[in-house]
């Protein structure tokens, strides 16, 4: 593989091309707002959006994640539209899209400095999850509590409700007994982790933030709305035809669970908890969570290439081959919605990375493009670029494979 080494990437790509982009700019304006697993790095919808828009076009993600293409969209002037099934994922777009004058950041700091955040025991709001004190000492639980107490009191100032929210949701992984490298939350029985004080890290988070919104004040923005909560199902008719632009990266087959990741933060948030987590995993793309039913009989989905590979994997794991089955079914649905959505010669850049499934190779790239053209769309161009610094780097047994590459698919409708 021959690596071309770039800053940005560049608007005349030769095809199958593998870039690897170095910088490190990457958490600039809100982009460094929550640590969100597996989001991919701003150059490729700041890419797109140079490439393919201009000032005022509609932008889609419809698989919006922690909002990287929405911010990109908001910060060269252009619409952005997000879909995400999430209840967090739809919170953090929204906060790191808005818009936050002056006198709004000067209110913000005052107000947390002046939060109250009380050790003694304080029960008032507490999350969905079973063995609490596994996870958090006791002064942290009840400094949590009594943290979202006084958030509360500015729940019908939007703005800074949510702000707040999201550092809230920043500060639980650091003030649990939570393991801070992983995606996945769990409790090292190796190391010995002592949790951060609550009242220091959200006030770190908060002055971190609004030191990242300062040095864009002058700054001209666009705006940006939460659509959908359905990538395969849209519904708002009223952006058919009219977006100019998609940019998203979906998730991976079999490779990570967002649900599970964010399990601490939402349920803290009161989105879900551990009585509800099972029906929200199986509200996404590439979800595990699946009954026998449901694969005891696996349909050909009429693409060879897939059907074969389906089949070894059914040979050895009939419910993954299942998943996989369903992961591209969904995708082509998707991919139907978004073409309703697009304008004629409109774009949908697709982020990806393939899978090793039981041993077994799925070039979801590949597989993606054949999809893409029974759907009415054509291939442009696709290239691939390294992944560095990912949070997303831990082998899965055979069961999802460890990616060290995302492709970049360019189709047009």
């Amino acid at each position: 593989m021959s690596l071309i080494q770039v800053k940005e990437i560049p608007f005349d790509i030769k095809s199958n091309s593998t870039f690897e982009i170095n910088s490190r700019n990457v958490n600039y304006f809100t982009h460094g707002f929550f640590k969100y697993p597996c989001k991919f790095i701003p150059q490729i919808p700041h890419w797109a959006i140079q490439q393919y828009s201009k000032p005022g076009d509609l932008v889609l993600d419809p698989f919006a994640g922690s909002g990287t293409t929405l911010v990109e969209a908001i910060l060269n002037e252009r619409t952005g539209l997000g879909i995400d099934f999430d209840k967090f994922s739809q919170l953090l777009c929204r906060v790191k899209t808005t818009k936050y004058d002056k006198k709004l950041l000067t209110k913000i700091s005052t107000v947390a400095k002046n939060f109250k955040i009380r050790e003694e025991k304080n029960h008032d709001f507490l999350p969905d999850l079973h063995n609490l004190d596994h996870w958090f000492p006791k002064q942290n639980i009840s400094k949590l509590s009594s943290l979202l107490g006084e958030i509360e009191q500015y729940s019908s100032d939007k703005k800074c409700y949510n702000f707040f929210l999201v550092c809230f949701a920043s500060s639980i992984r650091k003030c649990s007994f939570a393991d801070d490298v992983s995606p996945k939350p769990y409790v090292s029985t190796r190391i010995n982790k002592i949790p951060f004080d609550v009242k220091e890290v959200f006030l770190t988070n908060v002055k971190t933030c609004l030191k990242n919104l300062e040095k864009f004040q002058a700054h001209k923005l666009g705006k940006s709305t939460i659509i959908s909560n359905d990538a395969r199902d849209i519904k708002n008719k009223k952006y058919d035809g009219k977006v100019k632009l998609v940019v998203t990266s979906p998730p991976y087959i079999n490779a990570f669970d967002y649900v599970r990741s964010l399990r601490l933060e939402n349920a803290w948030l009161g989105y879900y908890g551990d009585s509800t987590i099972i029906d929200v995993k199986r509200k996404q793309i590439g979800t595990e969570t699946v009954s026998h039913k449901e694969y005891h009989e696996i349909e050909e989905t009429g693409i060879k290439k897939l059907d074969k590979i389906i089949k070894k994997i059914s040979k050895k794991d009939k419910k993954r081959a299942y998943i996989v089955q369903k992961f591209f079914f969904d995708m082509s649905k998707n991919m139907l919605e978004i073409k309703r959505l697009l304008k004629k010669n409109g774009r949908y850049v697709i982020v990806v990375g393939n899978s090793n499934i039981r041993g077994i190779e799925v070039p979801t790239n590949e597989l993606l493009v054949e999809i893409a053209k029974n759907n009415g769309f054509s291939l442009d161009n696709m290239f691939s670029y390294v992944i560095k610094n990912r949070y997303l780097r831990i082998p899965r047994s055979g069961k999802g494979g460890l990616i060290k590459k995302d492709w970049v698919i360019d189709l047009v409708k």
